[in-house]
C-alpha cells in the first residue's frame, strides 16, 4: 500500500470515529467497556503464568475425533456453479462397525459468518453437539461454507483462484451460500447416506443461508427438523460495538475500493501456528471477541480452550459477504445484495435490490418443526429483530415453533461456553428425541 493510500485509510477513520462520537453514544461507551476489559485481560494475562496448552491444540480435526474414540472422514462436495466445499463426518465410534453406521439418520451442523467447522471443537468433548449427536445416533456431518480455508478450492482455479484477491472466487454473498452451497451439502449428505431428509442444525450465518435459501427454491423440502442457534434473518437493531464502528468509519468501502477482497483467510498453517500466540493472551483475546460479539463482565469460556480456538479460527470470508451483512444492518431488510443500480438491473432486473419473498419462505418451511434458542446479550439478535422473526415463522399451523432465551448468552456461547451442554445440547437433543418419538 502506497503512503497516500495508508493516509486516506487513516483520515477517514478518523473521520469516522470522530462523527461516530456524537451518532452513537451507546457503541462509544461499549467501546470503552469493552477496550478496558480488553486491557485488563491484558494485564491479568502478563502477571500470571500460563498453563501449558491442552493437547487438543495440536490434533487435525481427525486427530482429535479419533482421540475421543470417534471415526472421522473428510468430503469435498462440488456445488453447481464449481466451488469445492468441505464437509467433516462423525458417522459413528471406532469400535463400531460400519455395517451399523447405515441407517442412522443425518445430522447437518452448519457453522457461521468468519467460521468453519473448527468451531465445534472449541468446546469440551462432554459438551460439544458432535459428540452428544453420534452418541443419541446420528450420523453427523460438520460442513462448510465457500470462502474459509477449509473450502476454498475451485473447479477451475484459473479464473477462481482462492489466492488471487482479484479472482472470481471472492464474488460471493450468503445469498450464494444458500442457492448453491446448501442444497448441495444437503444433497450430498443424502445421496452419500441413502437418508431422504435430515435435521438441519445452524448457528448465526447457517441459519440466515437456511431462510435465504428456501426464500430462492426449496431446500426444506429434505429436511425434517431445523434448530437455529442465534438466528438471523433481520439486522437492523444489531448492537455489536465493533462492527458498528466497520460501518460508522467506512472502513469496508475502502477496502473494497483497494480490492482487499479476502478477509481473514490464510493458509491453514498459519492458523496451526496461532495456537502458541493465543496461549500467553487467553484472556486479551477472548475480551476482544466480546466486543464483537457481547460484552459482558463474565468470562463463560473456559480459558485452556483457547488455543484450540487459535488451531481452527477464524475461518475467513469474502469481503462482499461482509458488504452483504452492512447492507442487511443498514436497511434493516432480509434483502439480497445491493450490487449498485446498473449491475442490479442485469442480475434482477430492476434497480434496487430485491427483498427475499417471505411468502415463498413461508410456504417452503411449512412442513418444518423448529426450535431457536437465542442470548439475551447477542447483539447479532437483537429482541426487536428476534421478534420480527417469530412473526415471519409463527405462521405454522400444526407444527412445533419452539424458542428458549438463555439471558447470559452472547454470539458464541451457544457452542464454546461452559454451560452450553445445559443450556443449548441438553435442550436440543430433548426437540430431537420428541421430534422423532411424534413421527
Amino acid at each position: 500500500m502506497r503512503i497516500s493510500q495508508l493516509i486516506t485509510v487513516l483520515l477517514v477513520l478518523w473521520i469516522g470515529v470522530s462523527s461516530a462520537k456524537y451518532t452513537n453514544v451507546e457503541m462509544i461507551r461499549d467501546l470503552a467497556i469493552g477496550s478496558w476489559r480488553v486491557f485488563t485481560g491484558l494485564v491479568e494475562d502478563l502477571y500470571y503464568k500460563t498453563p501449558e496448552i491442552t493437547p487438543d491444540a495440536y490434533k487435525s480435526p481427525a486427530e482429535f475425533y479419533q482421540s475421543y474414540g470417534y471415526r472421522f472422514e473428510e468430503h469435498k462436495v462440488v456445488t453447481e456453479d464449481g466451488y469445492i466445499l468441505s464437509a467433516w463426518r462423525v458417522p459413528g465410534k471406532l469400535n463400531e462397525s460400519m455395517k451399523t453406521v447405515k441407517g442412522k439418520p443425518a445430522v447437518m451442523l452448519q457453522h457461521g459468518l468468519l467460521d468453519n467447522s473448527g468451531t465445534f471443537t472449541v468446546g469440551f468433548s462432554n459438551q460439544s453437539l458432535p459428540f452428544l449427536l453420534n452418541e443419541e445416533g446420528y450420523d453427523v456431518w460438520i460442513t462448510n461454507t465457500r470462502g474459509n480455508f477449509n473450502s476454498y478450492e475451485h473447479t477451475n482455479p484459473f479464473e477462481y483462484s482462492v489466492f488471487d484477491i482479484h479472482s472470481k472466487y471472492w464474488n460471493f454473498t450468503f445469498d450464494t451460500m444458500g442457492y448453491y452451497d446448501l442444497p448441495s451439502n444437503i444433497d450430498y449428505i443424502l445421496d452419500y447416506t441413502n437418508n431422504e431428509k435430515l435435521t438441519y442444525i445452524g448457528h448465526s450465518q447457517g441459519t440466515v443461508q437456511f431462510f435465504a435459501g428456501n426464500a430462492l427454491k426449496n431446500v426444506a423440502s429434505k429436511v425434517d427438523a431445523f434448530v437455529g442457534l442465534g438466528p438471523v434473518m433481520f439486522a437492523g437493531n444489531q448492537r455489536s460495538p465493533l462492527c458498528t464502528l466497520l460501518k460508522a468509519t467506512g472502513l469496508s468501502t475502502l477496502l473494497k475500493w483497494f480490492d482487499f477482497n479476502n478477509l481473514l483467510i490464510w493458509p491453514r498453517i498459519v492458523n496451526v501456528s496461532l495456537k502458541s500466540v493465543v496461549k500467553p493472551l487467553r484472556k486479551t483475546i477472548l475480551r476482544f471477541i466480546q466486543m464483537i460479539v457481547g460484552i459482558k463482565q463474565e468470562i463463560s469460556v473456559d480459558l485452556s480452550r483457547m488455543p484450540v480456538m487459535g488451531r481452527h479460527e477464524p475461518g475467513g470470508t469474502g469481503l462482499q459477504n461482509m458488504l452483504h451483512w452492512l447492507q442487511m444492518i443498514d436497511s434493516g431488510n432480509f434483502q439480497r445484495y445491493d450490487y449498485g443500480k446498473k449491475e442490479n438491473m442485469k442480475v434482477y432486473g430492476q434497480e434496487t435490490a430485491p427483498l427475499y419473498d417471505l411468502e415463498v419462505l413461508k410456504e417452503n418451511i411449512k412442513d418444518l418443526d423448529m426450535f431457536l434458542i437465542k442470548g439475551g446479550i447477542d447483539v447479532f439478535v437483537a429482541q426487536e429483530d428476534f421478534d420480527q422473526l417469530l412473526n415471519v415463522l409463527s405462521f405454522k399451523e400444526g407444527k412445533t415453533l419452539k424458542h428458549k432465551i438463555v439471558e447470559d448468552y452472547d454470539h458464541l456461547d451457544y457452542i464454546w461456553a461452559d454451560s452450553a451442554y445445559e443450556e443449548v445440547s441438553l435442550p436440543v437433543l430433548e426437540f430431537l428425541r420428541n421430534k422423532r418419538n411424534n413421527q
